[in-house]
């Protein structure tokens, strides 16, 4: 059974070493190495299950179930049913082999800090293999080999300093920056950014605002004056869609802050979500929907969009997304869900780098999807609930210690 869990702490240590040669590598040895852990920890990992489900409120469960059948809706109204139930299972099990990992490290000390030792070494390497590629095929030009992948290495970077302390995590921080440069990832700039914005209110509020009901209280505030702030935005965006309205577009928001393709796919998957207000299309079929694979066709002096289409394969903003492909309810009962989820979290935390580290999580994770990839796409989507997961078992690792 030793010999079965070193395979384990190898495979999830080394997992994004595998993200980087291929994708699909990446889900085989995550895969493994959580089925690997699970094995070899089946008393542990039934005892605290039980215990986690015997916890978990009322009010909580009722909002899980409510999400799940309501996305399960979305599925059944779907466009596309087979590929919205195929990513709603794959949601669930992420989920759920997020909170096996969680239960089986927060008793396993050597366990996790076997496995983010590793994690330490791969995230180095990493971003040292990804260097030599960079400097080796730079032409002048963006290097968009990695450019993806950088989203997630830039997270892991930072995340590990509250993981692992090592010195290897400064030469990983020395190689992030060039990496950023040669492959363009705005995505990673915008994630960082975010990062530090929502910690410096968090430190705000906690040396000003130390009263929860006060905390609260500014968050819904901040809530209702963004909500009209984000509608006027909307409405600068392109609303028809027409060969006229296409040819005799003129920008009103700078393509320097959202280019103009963009612009194109949030305002028509805007226009669009007003069809399907409740229930969506359904999850992953935005690129389905009629119309959306039509080429924009906008050429001028200015700019033009070549043969890009109205929808390419998804929204490029994860709020938009779900919006569109599950609606309202479905969009609203998940954010919901992982604001319960995080909240629950943060309650343990008993120190403030804890507290720190997974408000960054959050705010780089979600902020950065605000630019890029699908929701659904499952290496993005799997690596938030592992991170949660491994911050979730070192904060009551911590607690235990205290």
């Amino acid at each position: 059974m030793k010999i079965l869990e070193n395979f384990a702490i190898v495979f999830l240590g080394f997992s994004y070493s595998f993200l980087v040669y291929n994708k699909i590598a990446f889900g085989i040895a995550l895969g493994l190495g959580i089925l690997l852990l699970m094995i070899t920890n089946l008393s542990t990992l039934t005892y605290q299950v039980k215990k986690i489900f015997e916890q978990i409120k009322k009010l909580d469960l009722a909002i899980i179930t409510l999400m799940i059948v309501s996305f399960s809706i979305s599925c059944f109204l779907s466009i596309k049913s087979e590929r919205s139930f195929a990513v709603l299972i794959y949601l669930i099990l992420f989920i759920i082999f997020s909170i096996f990992v969680y239960t089986i490290l927060k008793e396993k000390d050597e366990v996790l800090r076997s496995i983010l030792k590793f994690f330490t070494i791969s995230i180095f390497l990493n971003s040292l293999a990804i260097l030599i590629y960079n400097i080796s095929s730079y032409d002048g030009g963006e290097l968009i080999k990695f450019k993806g992948t950088m989203n997630i290495i830039t997270l892991l970077t930072i995340m590990n300093f509250y993981f692992y302390k090592s010195k290897l995590n400064y030469l990983s921080l020395i190689l992030l920056l060039p990496n950023i440069f040669f492959t363009g990832s705005s995505a990673s700039i915008l994630g960082v950014i975010s990062g530090i914005f929502i910690c410096f209110i968090f430190f705000i509020l906690r040396k000003f605002l130390k009263n929860i009901s006060i905390n609260l209280s500014v968050l819904i505030i901040f809530i209702v004056l963004i909500t009209p702030l984000l509608i006027i935005f909307s409405k600068q965006l392109p609303q028809k869609f027409d060969r006229i309205s296409i040819d005799n577009f003129q920008h009103s928001i700078s393509p320097q802050i959202v280019d103009i393709h963009r612009q194109f796919i949030w305002g028509f998957s805007i226009e669009k979500i007003k069809n399907k207000f409740l229930f969506g299309y359904g999850p992953d079929t935005s690129n389905f929907i009629e119309g959306s694979q039509r080429e924009i066709g906008l050429k001028n002096n200015d700019y033009n969009t070549g043969d890009m289409n109205f929808i390419p394969s998804h929204p490029h903003n994860f709020i938009v997304e779900l919006i569109l492909e599950t609606g309202t309810i479905g969009s609203s009962l998940f954010i919901l869900f992982i604001l319960i989820i995080n909240i629950r979290v943060l309650k343990l935390c008993n120190s403030l780098e804890s507290k720190i580290f997974l408000i960054f999580l959050n705010a780089y994770f979600w902020g950065s999807s605000l630019v890029n990839f699908s929701f659904w796409l499952g290496w993005w989507q799997g690596s938030y609930y592992l991170l949660l997961s491994l911050v979730a078992s070192k904060v009551e690792q911590a607690r235990s210690k205290f």
